[in-house]
């Protein structure tokens, strides 16, 4: 299948793209437990049946056509008439830029969609809408190929009908399906955790509410929390829970140890080969080094 990807994390995108290259392992157990039953005088006769067994695995071969990083991207790719024969998207939701919902309006209403994202309180919704399917970050490999072979059935099923001029059923196509999805989100609020409860002796809990919160870090797999006074506190919970639960228009994961508020930058400054460095106000001699391929994301998200 022809894939795009629209992620606006390189690191995101470039192991979602190696996951795409790498064959799966249940069926390399396949192919392999097909070739070791075989006696020489048979090997003709088991490549044969192997390559029965795992057929689709040389037709499943992904092309990735293209990454896009934001909905400018998004809908300048698809605006180019060369770009019509796209088999899947898969796509992050929150962008530098917005939701992806917003650009993803714009594609062909045959082309399914998986949603890849951190952030679950999208999920429940991402699916009632018909969306193909819905990944959690960190994506597991074999969880995508069952998506993506879940994609390839429902393609199977659908174009036969549509050479014949017919619709796809009763189901919404993709198109409607985001429309859909997007309407909902905006209209309604989405809860964000508004502070934390932690202990503080046996028998005593701090309450720090995420105003106070300066930046959120990983060290040794301990998550701390930071508050503007500069004062440490640790969280029972991992970085990645801690991000879904924030919002993302006042926090972002910055890099793979830190999550920062906006309101607690105090500037940026360049690093070595196109990073960026960012001083927190409440602990200026930490070191949060940005890559640079998400320079240009965190600008965009402290400029909004």
């Amino acid at each position: 299948m022809r894939i795009l990807i629209i992620e606006d994390e390189q690191s995101s995108a470039d192991r979602l793209r190696r996951m795409l290259e790498d064959e799966p392992m249940e069926q390399r157990k396949q192919s392999q437990a097909c070739l070791g039953s075989a006696e020489s005088r048979q090997r003709k006769t088991a490549l044969e049946l192997c390559s029965l067994a795992t057929e689709g695995t040389q037709e499943g071969q992904h092309e990735v056509v293209g990454v896009c990083v934001s909905n400018a991207e998004v809908k300048a790719f698809f605006a180019d008439a060369a770009h019509t024969d796209v088999d899947l998207i898969l796509s992050d939701i929150q962008l530098g830029d917005g939701l992806s919902f917003e650009s993803l309006r714009m594609v062909a209403e045959t082309i399914p969609v998986i949603f890849t994202t951190a952030y679950d309180h999208y999920a429940v919704q991402a699916f009632h809408f018909n969306s193909i399917d819905y990944l959690l970050k960190p994506i597991d490999q074999e969880e995508l190929h069952a998506a993506l072979d879940k994609v390839k059935s429902q393609l199977a099923l659908s174009r036969p009908s549509l050479r014949e001029g017919q619709g796809g059923g009763s189901s919404l196509s993709t198109t409607d399906a985001i429309a859909q999805l997007l309407e909902s989100v905006k209209s309604q609020s989405i809860r964000y955790r508004e502070r934390f409860l932690i202990p503080h002796r046996a028998d005593e809990f701090l309450i720090i509410p995420v105003s106070e919160v300066s930046h959120i870090t990983i060290r040794d797999g301990v998550v701390r929390l930071c508050t503007m006074e500069g004062k440490h506190h640790t969280l029972n919970m991992t970085l990645e829970e801690v991000e879904s639960q924030l919002d993302p228009q006042r926090f972002m994961r910055v890099n793979r140890q830190y999550i920062i508020s906006a309101a607690a930058v105090q500037k940026l400054s360049t690093f070595f080969l196109g990073k960026m460095r960012i001083h927190m106000t409440a602990a200026p001699d930490e070191e949060i080094i940005v890559s640079k391929d998400k320079v240009a994301t965190v600008k965009r998200w402290l400029d909004s």
